[in-house]
């Protein structure tokens, strides 16, 4: 048994990237300047005015995106006026030179017949900076999907809660995982060998289908084991381990179990052994992501003292702090929900990222895509913004004073203003 965690993306998933390379210095032509927009602005020496992000150098950063929108506000009382409330936006990002329908662009499509879709790889950009996502399928029968439009965005989220990833492992315990377990035994109040007994990998404990202390009548009436998990997994190899001395001539049943409660025979075994005790292997099972699982057995009198397993799984991992992240989300045209919960628990205004707008027939086929999405060419760091915003205010109340210095300073009753003015931006009220 090994409790050894490989990760599936190669082991290494960098937070911060150095080089030793010297640096080299970047020179626009005129004509990229000109098409891009990056030409110099002048200074704006106004209030409000952004002397210092406004002349920024613009070529690998957006930072005069709007990500926001106004819409009408939804108005239940029967008033006539219009109300707007703003509503955040992500694009997205698809780099100069690269096609919009190119393999990052994030960009829907039918593949594979025409009741699949493939949303393609790429970047999302929002006020919360860049957020990769990889390429998804879609299969609209296996979803159920019924006739009508679809709107598919990612669901934009600045949180700090686990995010999941993927390890590859071999004769894996399930021990401390999030598993939902139930047996046959269940059913019998006061049971000294209950199921979670197999998933903590100790010689002292075990799972038993049959306790001595209750009657025959009281002995359940089949042999199963099952655990559920929130994450999916795709188990290539499932090993079921009897505690030493046991003596069975039974059968082994793998099912998945579906979030009906539907079960679906995937592979049946012999009892087997090796030098340590008897153990019901299976070895031939096509990686699927599932998450659940029964185990069937044709004696009532089994027992298990571990199970093991072999394949892939994901695990929730804590973040030490905030970070943006996507979710894939698909909604009947018009319903996409304004608020979403947080870690927290704390309900919050939704933000998307809009791809498109999907046409589903009756037989799960598609009808036709409509292209939804709001495409930037360039990238954003939201640092530069908020950093920026005190100096800048700094900077403009020194302009005015320096500029404006003979009429605030020098005539006396000018002065006093000013000074009250000063005063009362610091919340002290001065009584005559």
């Amino acid at each position: 048994m090994s409790q050894l965690l490989t990760p599936t993306s190669g082991g290494l998933n960098p937070q911060i990237q150095t080089t030793t390379a010297q640096a080299r210095l970047k020179v626009l032509s005129p004509q990229y300047i000109s098409a891009n927009g990056l030409e110099s602005r002048p200074t704006e020496w106004v209030p409000g005015g952004r002397p210092i992000y406004g002349r920024l150098p613009g070529a690998s950063e957006t930072y005069r995106i709007d990500f926001f929108n106004l819409v009408t506000e939804s108005n239940a009382t029967g008033n006539t006026s219009v109300k707007y409330e703003v509503e955040e936006v992500g694009y997205v990002f698809v780099p100069w030179g690269e096609s919009i329908t190119g393999p990052t662009s994030l960009e829907v499509v039918e593949t594979g017949g025409d009741q699949t879709l493939l949303i393609k790889s790429g970047s999302v950009v929002w006020k919360h900076g860049k957020t990769g996502v990889e390429p998804t399928l879609i299969d609209l029968e296996v979803l159920d999907v019924q006739s009508g439009k679809y709107e598919l965005a990612y669901q934009l989220v600045y949180d700090d809660a686990p995010i999941p990833q993927t390890y590859a492992v071999t004769d894996f315990a399930l021990t401390g995982q999030p598993l939902g377990i139930t047996s046959s035994s269940d059913s019998v109040i006061g049971w000294r060998y209950p199921a979670v007994n197999a998933f903590l990998n100790t010689d002292d404990l075990r799972w038993s289908n049959e306790d001595s202390l209750f009657p025959a009548s009281a002995q359940p009436a089949e042999a199963f084991i099952q655990w559920e998990s929130e994450l999916g997994a795709s188990y290539e190899a499932i090993t079921l381990r009897c505690p030493v001395g046991t003596s069975y001539s039974g059968t082994a049943t793998l099912s998945y179990v579906d979030s009906n409660g539907s079960l679906a025979p995937v592979q049946t075994v012999n009892v087997s052994r090796d030098s340590a005790s008897q153990l019901f292997t299976f070895d031939s099972i096509s990686p699927v992501s599932q998450t659940g699982w029964r185990v069937s057995f044709s004696e009532l009198t089994v027992s298990l003292q571990s199970i093991t397993v072999t394949g892939s799984l994901t695990l929730l991992e804590p973040t030490s702090s905030p970070s943006p992240r996507a979710t894939l989300v698909m909604y009947p045209s018009g319903t996409l929900p304004k608020t979403v919960e947080n870690s927290q628990g704390e309900e919050i205004k939704a933000t998307y990222a809009k791809l498109a707008e999907v046409d589903v027939g009756n037989a799960f086929n598609v009808i036709d895509i409509n292209d939804t999405r709001e495409i930037i060419r360039r990238d954003y760091v939201p640092v530069a913004n908020w950093l920026t915003t005190p100096f800048d205010r700094d900077l403009i109340n020194l302009y005015e004073q320096v500029s404006g210095y003979s009429l605030l300073w020098m005539a006396p009753p000018t002065c006093l203003k000013q000074e009250l003015v000063n005063l009362d931006s610091y919340q002290i009220t001065v009584v005559a």
